[in-house]
């Protein structure tokens, strides 16, 4: 009887074993359904876990594509009008320069959301010093401000990467670039956005070469480099938006068209 019953539980103890096995078998040749699996236990084996999504981003890139050149006598600033959400084009026809002040001008691209807030931020800080010191604010101090302001909100940034454009108060023409923390740097010309990589190599490239550039000579530059962008970049296109900021304080505003698919 006890030769029969030790028999019996060996059989058990094999069977047991042959189902664990088969069930692992079973698990691990369907690894294409996406699924998790939690720890196993050669008694019982867990369900299967759905695979968890990614966690929540507040943020969402809108990309596109800005740039600036400065010279003696203007300042120019271009940016495509397109807002994109991943590869779905959200808009077709969305401005992303703000004039600040007279002879100031801001430009951004990433989360237009936030570039709404911060535009508007700025704004109202200009509108009190104005109120204080019956002038408007120079260059250099609304430089400092947008700096400030991006870096005081670094643990939840503005997700927009800016360029401010104007005259400064030595009457020269210049353009800052910041990240989005608010680290800075004054340059005659650059670009931000999805398109920053092809741009900045041609703008060093020509102006290196050429030196100075008539305005005329600028605006073909920007035109020329835009449109190879939003051929490389399928986050740029639709249309392209120029405002030039001259000596005499004429704002001129100006629209082309770029690849559209």
């Amino acid at each position: 009887l006890l030769k029969r019953a030790k028999k019996m539980l060996d059989n058990c103890e094999y069977y047991n074993q042959n189902l664990f096995e088969q069930k692992m078998f079973n698990i691990y040749s369907n690894r294409a359904k996406h699924y998790t699996y939690d720890y196993y236990h050669p008694d019982e084996v867990s369900a299967p876990i759905q695979q968890k999504s990614s966690e929540f981003s507040p943020y969402i890139n809108n990309e596109g594509t800005t740039m600036a050149i400065a010279g003696e006598d203007y300042v120019i600033v271009a940016a495509d009008k397109r807002l994109s959400n991943s590869y779905s084009i959200v808009s077709r026809d969305t401005s992303k320069i703000c004039k600040l002040t007279d002879n100031i001008i801001l430009s951004s691209s990433g989360m237009y959301a936030d570039f709404i807030a911060l535009q508007r931020y700025l704004k109202a800080r200009i509108e009190i010093y104005r109120s204080n010191n019956k002038k408007d604010p120079t260059l250099d101090n609304i430089a400092q401000l947008l700096s400030n302001t991006l870096y005081q909100k670094r643990f939840f940034p503005y997700y927009c990467f800016t360029t401010l454009c104007g005259k400064n108060k030595d009457d020269k023409f210049v353009c800052f670039g910041y990240d989005a923390i608010g680290s800075y740097e004054a340059l005659p010309n650059g670009a931000q956005g999805s398109g920053n990589k092809l741009i900045v190599p041609v703008l060093d490239n020509v102006i290196e070469r050429k030196g100075k550039l008539t305005e005329e000579e600028a605006k073909q530059l920007v035109l020329e480099t835009m449109n190879g962008t939003a051929n490389r970049d399928i986050h740029t296109g639709d249309k392209v938006e120029i405002v030039t900021l001259r000596r005499d304080g004429r704002i001129i505003e100006e629209e082309f068209p770029l690849r559209e698919d």
